[in-house]
Parts: structure tokens; sequence; C-alpha cells
């Protein structure tokens, strides 16, 4: 059954790409705090150290004073975009609180283009001006020992504006397309798109946001059960040699505390037990689905991992299908199996939504995905899927 359309359940493919540019130039820029916190020890130390000992004199502290304040206002610059992206910008929710969903899309949508946008502009025409006076003039400290080329942290000023109409934009259009939607069930029809429009449709089309794929889990709860019911069945030494040497790796790994590591040796022992069912077919849907999850079409291992308590307990979920198959047990196998997945569907189904989406960048093939009603997800672009 077809999800009604809104912010919750559906993104904007576009959207998400805008996003994803401003967000990947702010983790960039947040390094920033690094070297400030390293920045604020070394003057401390200097200061009340060094300096208030009459030694190291000569070592200048009005330079690195200066440029802690370059250092902290770089991230902090940055990060007004980062608020308009995910919406944790400061607002006046006294009203906002009572309109209904669609007079909310309908003034964020006037708010954006009769005061932000215009506001931004203006102020990224005025500090290009202000940046480019400070280059030409060779603009340095007021103190004679500070730190000269004054335009680099002026620069900032237009860049943080720029950052900022792009997540405007990019908000812009999500309220927009929400809103014309509002309400509707997005189904596909068998009506032919013309290559002039076949764009517009992928970007602008919204997708679902089934959080980790529950028609997926659901289909994998039974696929895996059949499977771990005939690998106990009719596996062979060499399988249960392999299904002993993958558990024994996602031991190993669970004992590093290697999420990323166990969580890609999971998937490899689900195959195997697929491979020791001695059923071509499942073999073959198997193989699909993992090739599937590895490239985070539908979910994340990694966020199930990353979740309290979860690691330990995937792991004695793991072993007991794992024993079950060694000890040649079918039913309990299949029941070990389905337990697990029922695990994994109870624990997607309280997680909440996460905000970035991989293969959001246009120019990847597999973002050509986003392009169709399809699950989203919303882990990290170099994780597993849930095993």
């Amino acid at each position: 059954m077809a999800q009604a359309i809104s912010a919750t359940t559906h993104h904007v493919p576009i959207v998400t790409f805008l996003n994803g540019i401003v967000r990947r130039v702010v983790e960039a820029a947040a390094w920033f705090n690094v070297a400030l916190i390293f920045l604020i020890i070394i003057t401390v130390i200097l200061r009340y150290g060094f300096h208030r000992n009459q030694l190291w004199l000569d070592w200048p502290l009005v330079p690195m004073e200066e440029l802690m304040w370059h250092f902290y206002s770089v991230p902090v610059m940055f990060g007004l975009a980062y608020a308009i992206t995910n919406d944790s910008h400061i607002r006046i929710d006294l009203l906002r609180t009572i309109m209904s969903t669609r007079l909310r899309h309908i003034f964020e949508i006037l708010g954006i283009l009769l005061l932000l946008l215009p506001c931004l502009v203006i102020l990224l025409d005025f500090s290009f001006d202000y940046t480019v006076y400070a280059f030409t003039h060779h603009e340095s400290s007021q103190s004679t020992m500070g730190l000269p080329h004054r335009w680099i942290v002026k620069s900032v000023i237009p860049l943080t504006m720029l950052l900022m109409i792009i997540a405007s934009i990019a908000r812009l259009i999500e309220d927009s397309v929400l809103l014309l939607h509002y309400g509707k069930e997005l189904r596909e029809t068998g009506k032919r798109v013309s290559p002039l429009d076949l764009l517009t449709v992928r970007l602008f089309k919204p997708l679902s946001k089934d959080v980790l794929g529950s028609d997926f889990l659901e289909f994998r709860t039974t696929v895996d059960g059949v499977c771990a019911y005939n690998a106990a069945q009719r596996a062979t030494d060499a399988d249960r040699e392999l299904l002993t040497s993958c558990f024994e790796a996602m031991e190993k790994a669970h004992g590093t505390e290697a999420p990323t590591e166990e969580a890609d040796i999971d998937a490899n022992f689900h195959l195997a037990i697929a491979k020791a069912a001695h059923n071509q077919v499942l073999l073959h849907i198997m193989r699909s689905l993992f090739k599937l999850l590895r490239k985070d079409v539908f979910f994340n291992r990694m966020r199930l991992y990353s979740h309290h308590g979860s690691q330990d307990l995937l792991l004695n979920q793991h072993r007991e299908i794992y024993e079950t198959i060694i000890a040649g047990d079918p039913e309990r196998a299949r029941s070990a199996a389905e337990k697990h997945l029922g695990y994994v569907k109870e624990m997607a189904a309280t997680m909440g939504p996460q905000e970035t989406i991989p293969g959001a960048n246009l120019l990847d093939p597999m973002a050509r995905r986003l392009f169709r009603p399809t699950l989203k997800d919303y882990n990290n672009t170099n994780g597993k899927g849930i095993g």
C-alpha cells in the first residue's frame, strides 16, 4: 500500500544532492575545531608555563591568539548553512506549532523567497566586496605582531553565504515539492516519460523513506529460515568447515570491537549458509540480495551494530544459528534464523530516520535508484547490509 507523501516519509533526490554538498563542506570545516583545541592548549602552556616564568619570551602569542578566533569563526560560520539543511536553526515557534502541515510549507516557502534568499544575496554581494577590499589593500591585523592577509578569514563570509544560498534553495525545493504532493500517494503509472522530462522527474520525484526496508526484511525472514533448515540437513564437511571459519572470524572481529569488519563477515556467514543449503535457486537469490545489501540499497548494518547492546546480541543469535546447523537440527536452525531476522525487523521499526543519504551524488550510477520510488537509506556510505 502506498504511503501518503510527507516530509517524514519521503525525500526529494535533488534536495538530498544539494544538502550533501553543504554537509561535506561543513564536515570538512569542522576539523578546524580539532586544530583550535590544540592551539588553545599550546597557547595556554606557553602563556602560563613559559612566559610567566620568563621563558621563551621570543615566541609571540598575539598571532596565536588571532589564529584562535580565525579557527573558531570558520566552523561557526559554515555551521549556519548546516543548520538550514537539518532544520536546527533558531525559530520562533509560537505560531508554527499551531499551523497545519500545509500551512507550514507555505510559510516556509514565503519566508525563504521574501526574507532569507534576498538577505543572503545582499550579504553575499557585500561580503565579496569586503573580501576583495581586504585583498587589494593588503589588509592585516591592527597589531604590529598580528597576522597578515586578513582577506583569508574574511573570505569565509561570502563562502558561508554561498553555502547558505544552496541550502536555502534545497529547502525551498523540498517544501515546494512536498506542498504540491501533500496528502497524495506516490503511485507508478504506465505513462511513458519524454526524455526531455526524465531528468526533472527523477530529480523532483518524492521517494519513500522506508527506514530499513521492511519488505526486504520480511522476505529475508522466509528465505533465511529455509536456507538454515536445508543447511542443517544437507551441509557437507566442507560446508561446516566454511561456516566454522566464518563464525570464528566473526567472533575475532567482535573481540576487537571492529563493527565494520564484523558486519562484512556477517554477510559472508549468511551466504555460506545459503551455499550449505545446496539449492541453486536459493543460493542465486541470496547472492543477489547481498549484492544489493553491500551497495546500501535497502539499509546499512552498521547502524544496527552501533545501537547499544545490539552487537553482542547479534553475535549470540549468529552463534545459535551456527550451532544448530552444525548439530544437524533443521527445525531449531530455521527457528534461530527467523528469530534473528525478527529482532532485526523489531530494531528497524524502532530506529528513527537519519539525515544523510548515501548515493546522493548525481554523477554516481548508484544514484539512479534515488530517481525511482524506492527505499531510502539513512546511513553511512561505507556500511554493509544488516545480517
